[in-house]
């Protein structure tokens, strides 16, 4: 561990020059407990690291290969969302009650007029921020499908489906491995229902083209070599089925989740620092 933070401290900013080996072993550390630990990922990891990971994905090239990875860190930071939305409303009926109390002992302090706003806004905005990141992991999900088509490792697409559309092959009823399907709502369930029949239809039509097109590409095969071949594919491809919506709207929508959340938490640590309110709440759900 002390080796793992000798590694992560220079990564995340703290020197000049890009430190490959940090990056490395952040994203290793992350995924090795998402993928030993899951129930303790919350408890092990930093929320400085979760956004760290997440940011390093998308930028300065996103790396869609990375997406099931950048799933779970998103359900992690809307879990550090809910603790800190439930954070506030423990706060709020702290003030409620402390401010009656006032006048008994005139030297305690309050939330500001300003600071109150605030933590009043977290708690009435959870709906929209819960639904903010279901919107995304949706459309990270269908982004993900669109690449595995022409991707190398496209022989993945059955299991990345199964993960994220659980039950979507009749007999084989595999459980997910991603955290988001974890704690889902009915109404959200329903919105992943609808998303994946959309993915299927998408993918019938992307099975009917590459059939009518299969003595087509033999006969590329005649004149060009696989690698053109396979670049005709592709271009072919992107033309025919452009992607689902676009990939720097999306980056933008993820990058807004990533800021409300984070600035929600240094917030919170701002008005109650000795409190620390939001780790407190967390050990105890």
């Amino acid at each position: 561990m002390q080796d793992f933070h000798h590694k992560m401290v220079p990564a995340i900013g703290m020197c000049t020059e890009y430190n490959a080996e940090g990056h490395r072993a952040i994203y290793d550390h992350i995924s090795s407990i998402l993928e030993n630990e899951p129930a303790s990922v919350d408890a092990q990891t930093p929320p400085a690291l979760v956004f760290y990971a997440m940011r390093n994905v998308l930028r300065p090239d996103f790396i869609l290969g990375q997406i099931p990875f950048l799933l779970d860190c998103l359900a992690m930071v809307d879990k550090l969302r809910e603790y800190a939305v439930k954070a506030s409303s423990v706060a709020l009926s702290w003030q409620e009650y402390y401010a009656k109390e006032l006048i008994s002992d005139p030297d305690m302090t309050l939330l500001t007029e300003k600071e109150l706003k605030k933590v009043q806004d977290y708690v009435a905005n959870d709906e929209r921020d819960r639904l903010h990141y279901i919107l995304v992991t949706k459309n990270l999900c269908l982004l993900h499908v669109y690449y595995l088509v022409t991707a190398p490792e496209s022989f993945m697409l059955a299991e990345h489906l199964n993960d994220y559309f659980p039950g979507c092959f009749p007999g084989h009823d595999i459980p997910s491995k991603l955290l988001f399907h974890h704690g889902l709502s009915e109404s959200e369930k329903q919105i992943m229902e609808e998303t994946y029949q959309e993915c299927k239809e998408w993918l019938l039509d992307v099975t009917q083209w590459e059939e009518e097109r299969e003595e087509e590409q033999e006969q590329l095969l005649e004149t060009l070599t696989a690698e053109q071949a396979d670049a005709a594919f592709q271009q072919a491809f992107r033309e025919r089925f452009p992607p689902p919506f676009s990939q720097e709207e999306l980056v933008s929508d993820l990058d807004d989740y990533l800021d409300i959340v984070e600035r929600m938490i240094r917030r919170l640590e701002d008005y109650f620092p000795s409190a620390k309110v939001l780790d407190r709440f967390k050990w105890a759900t």
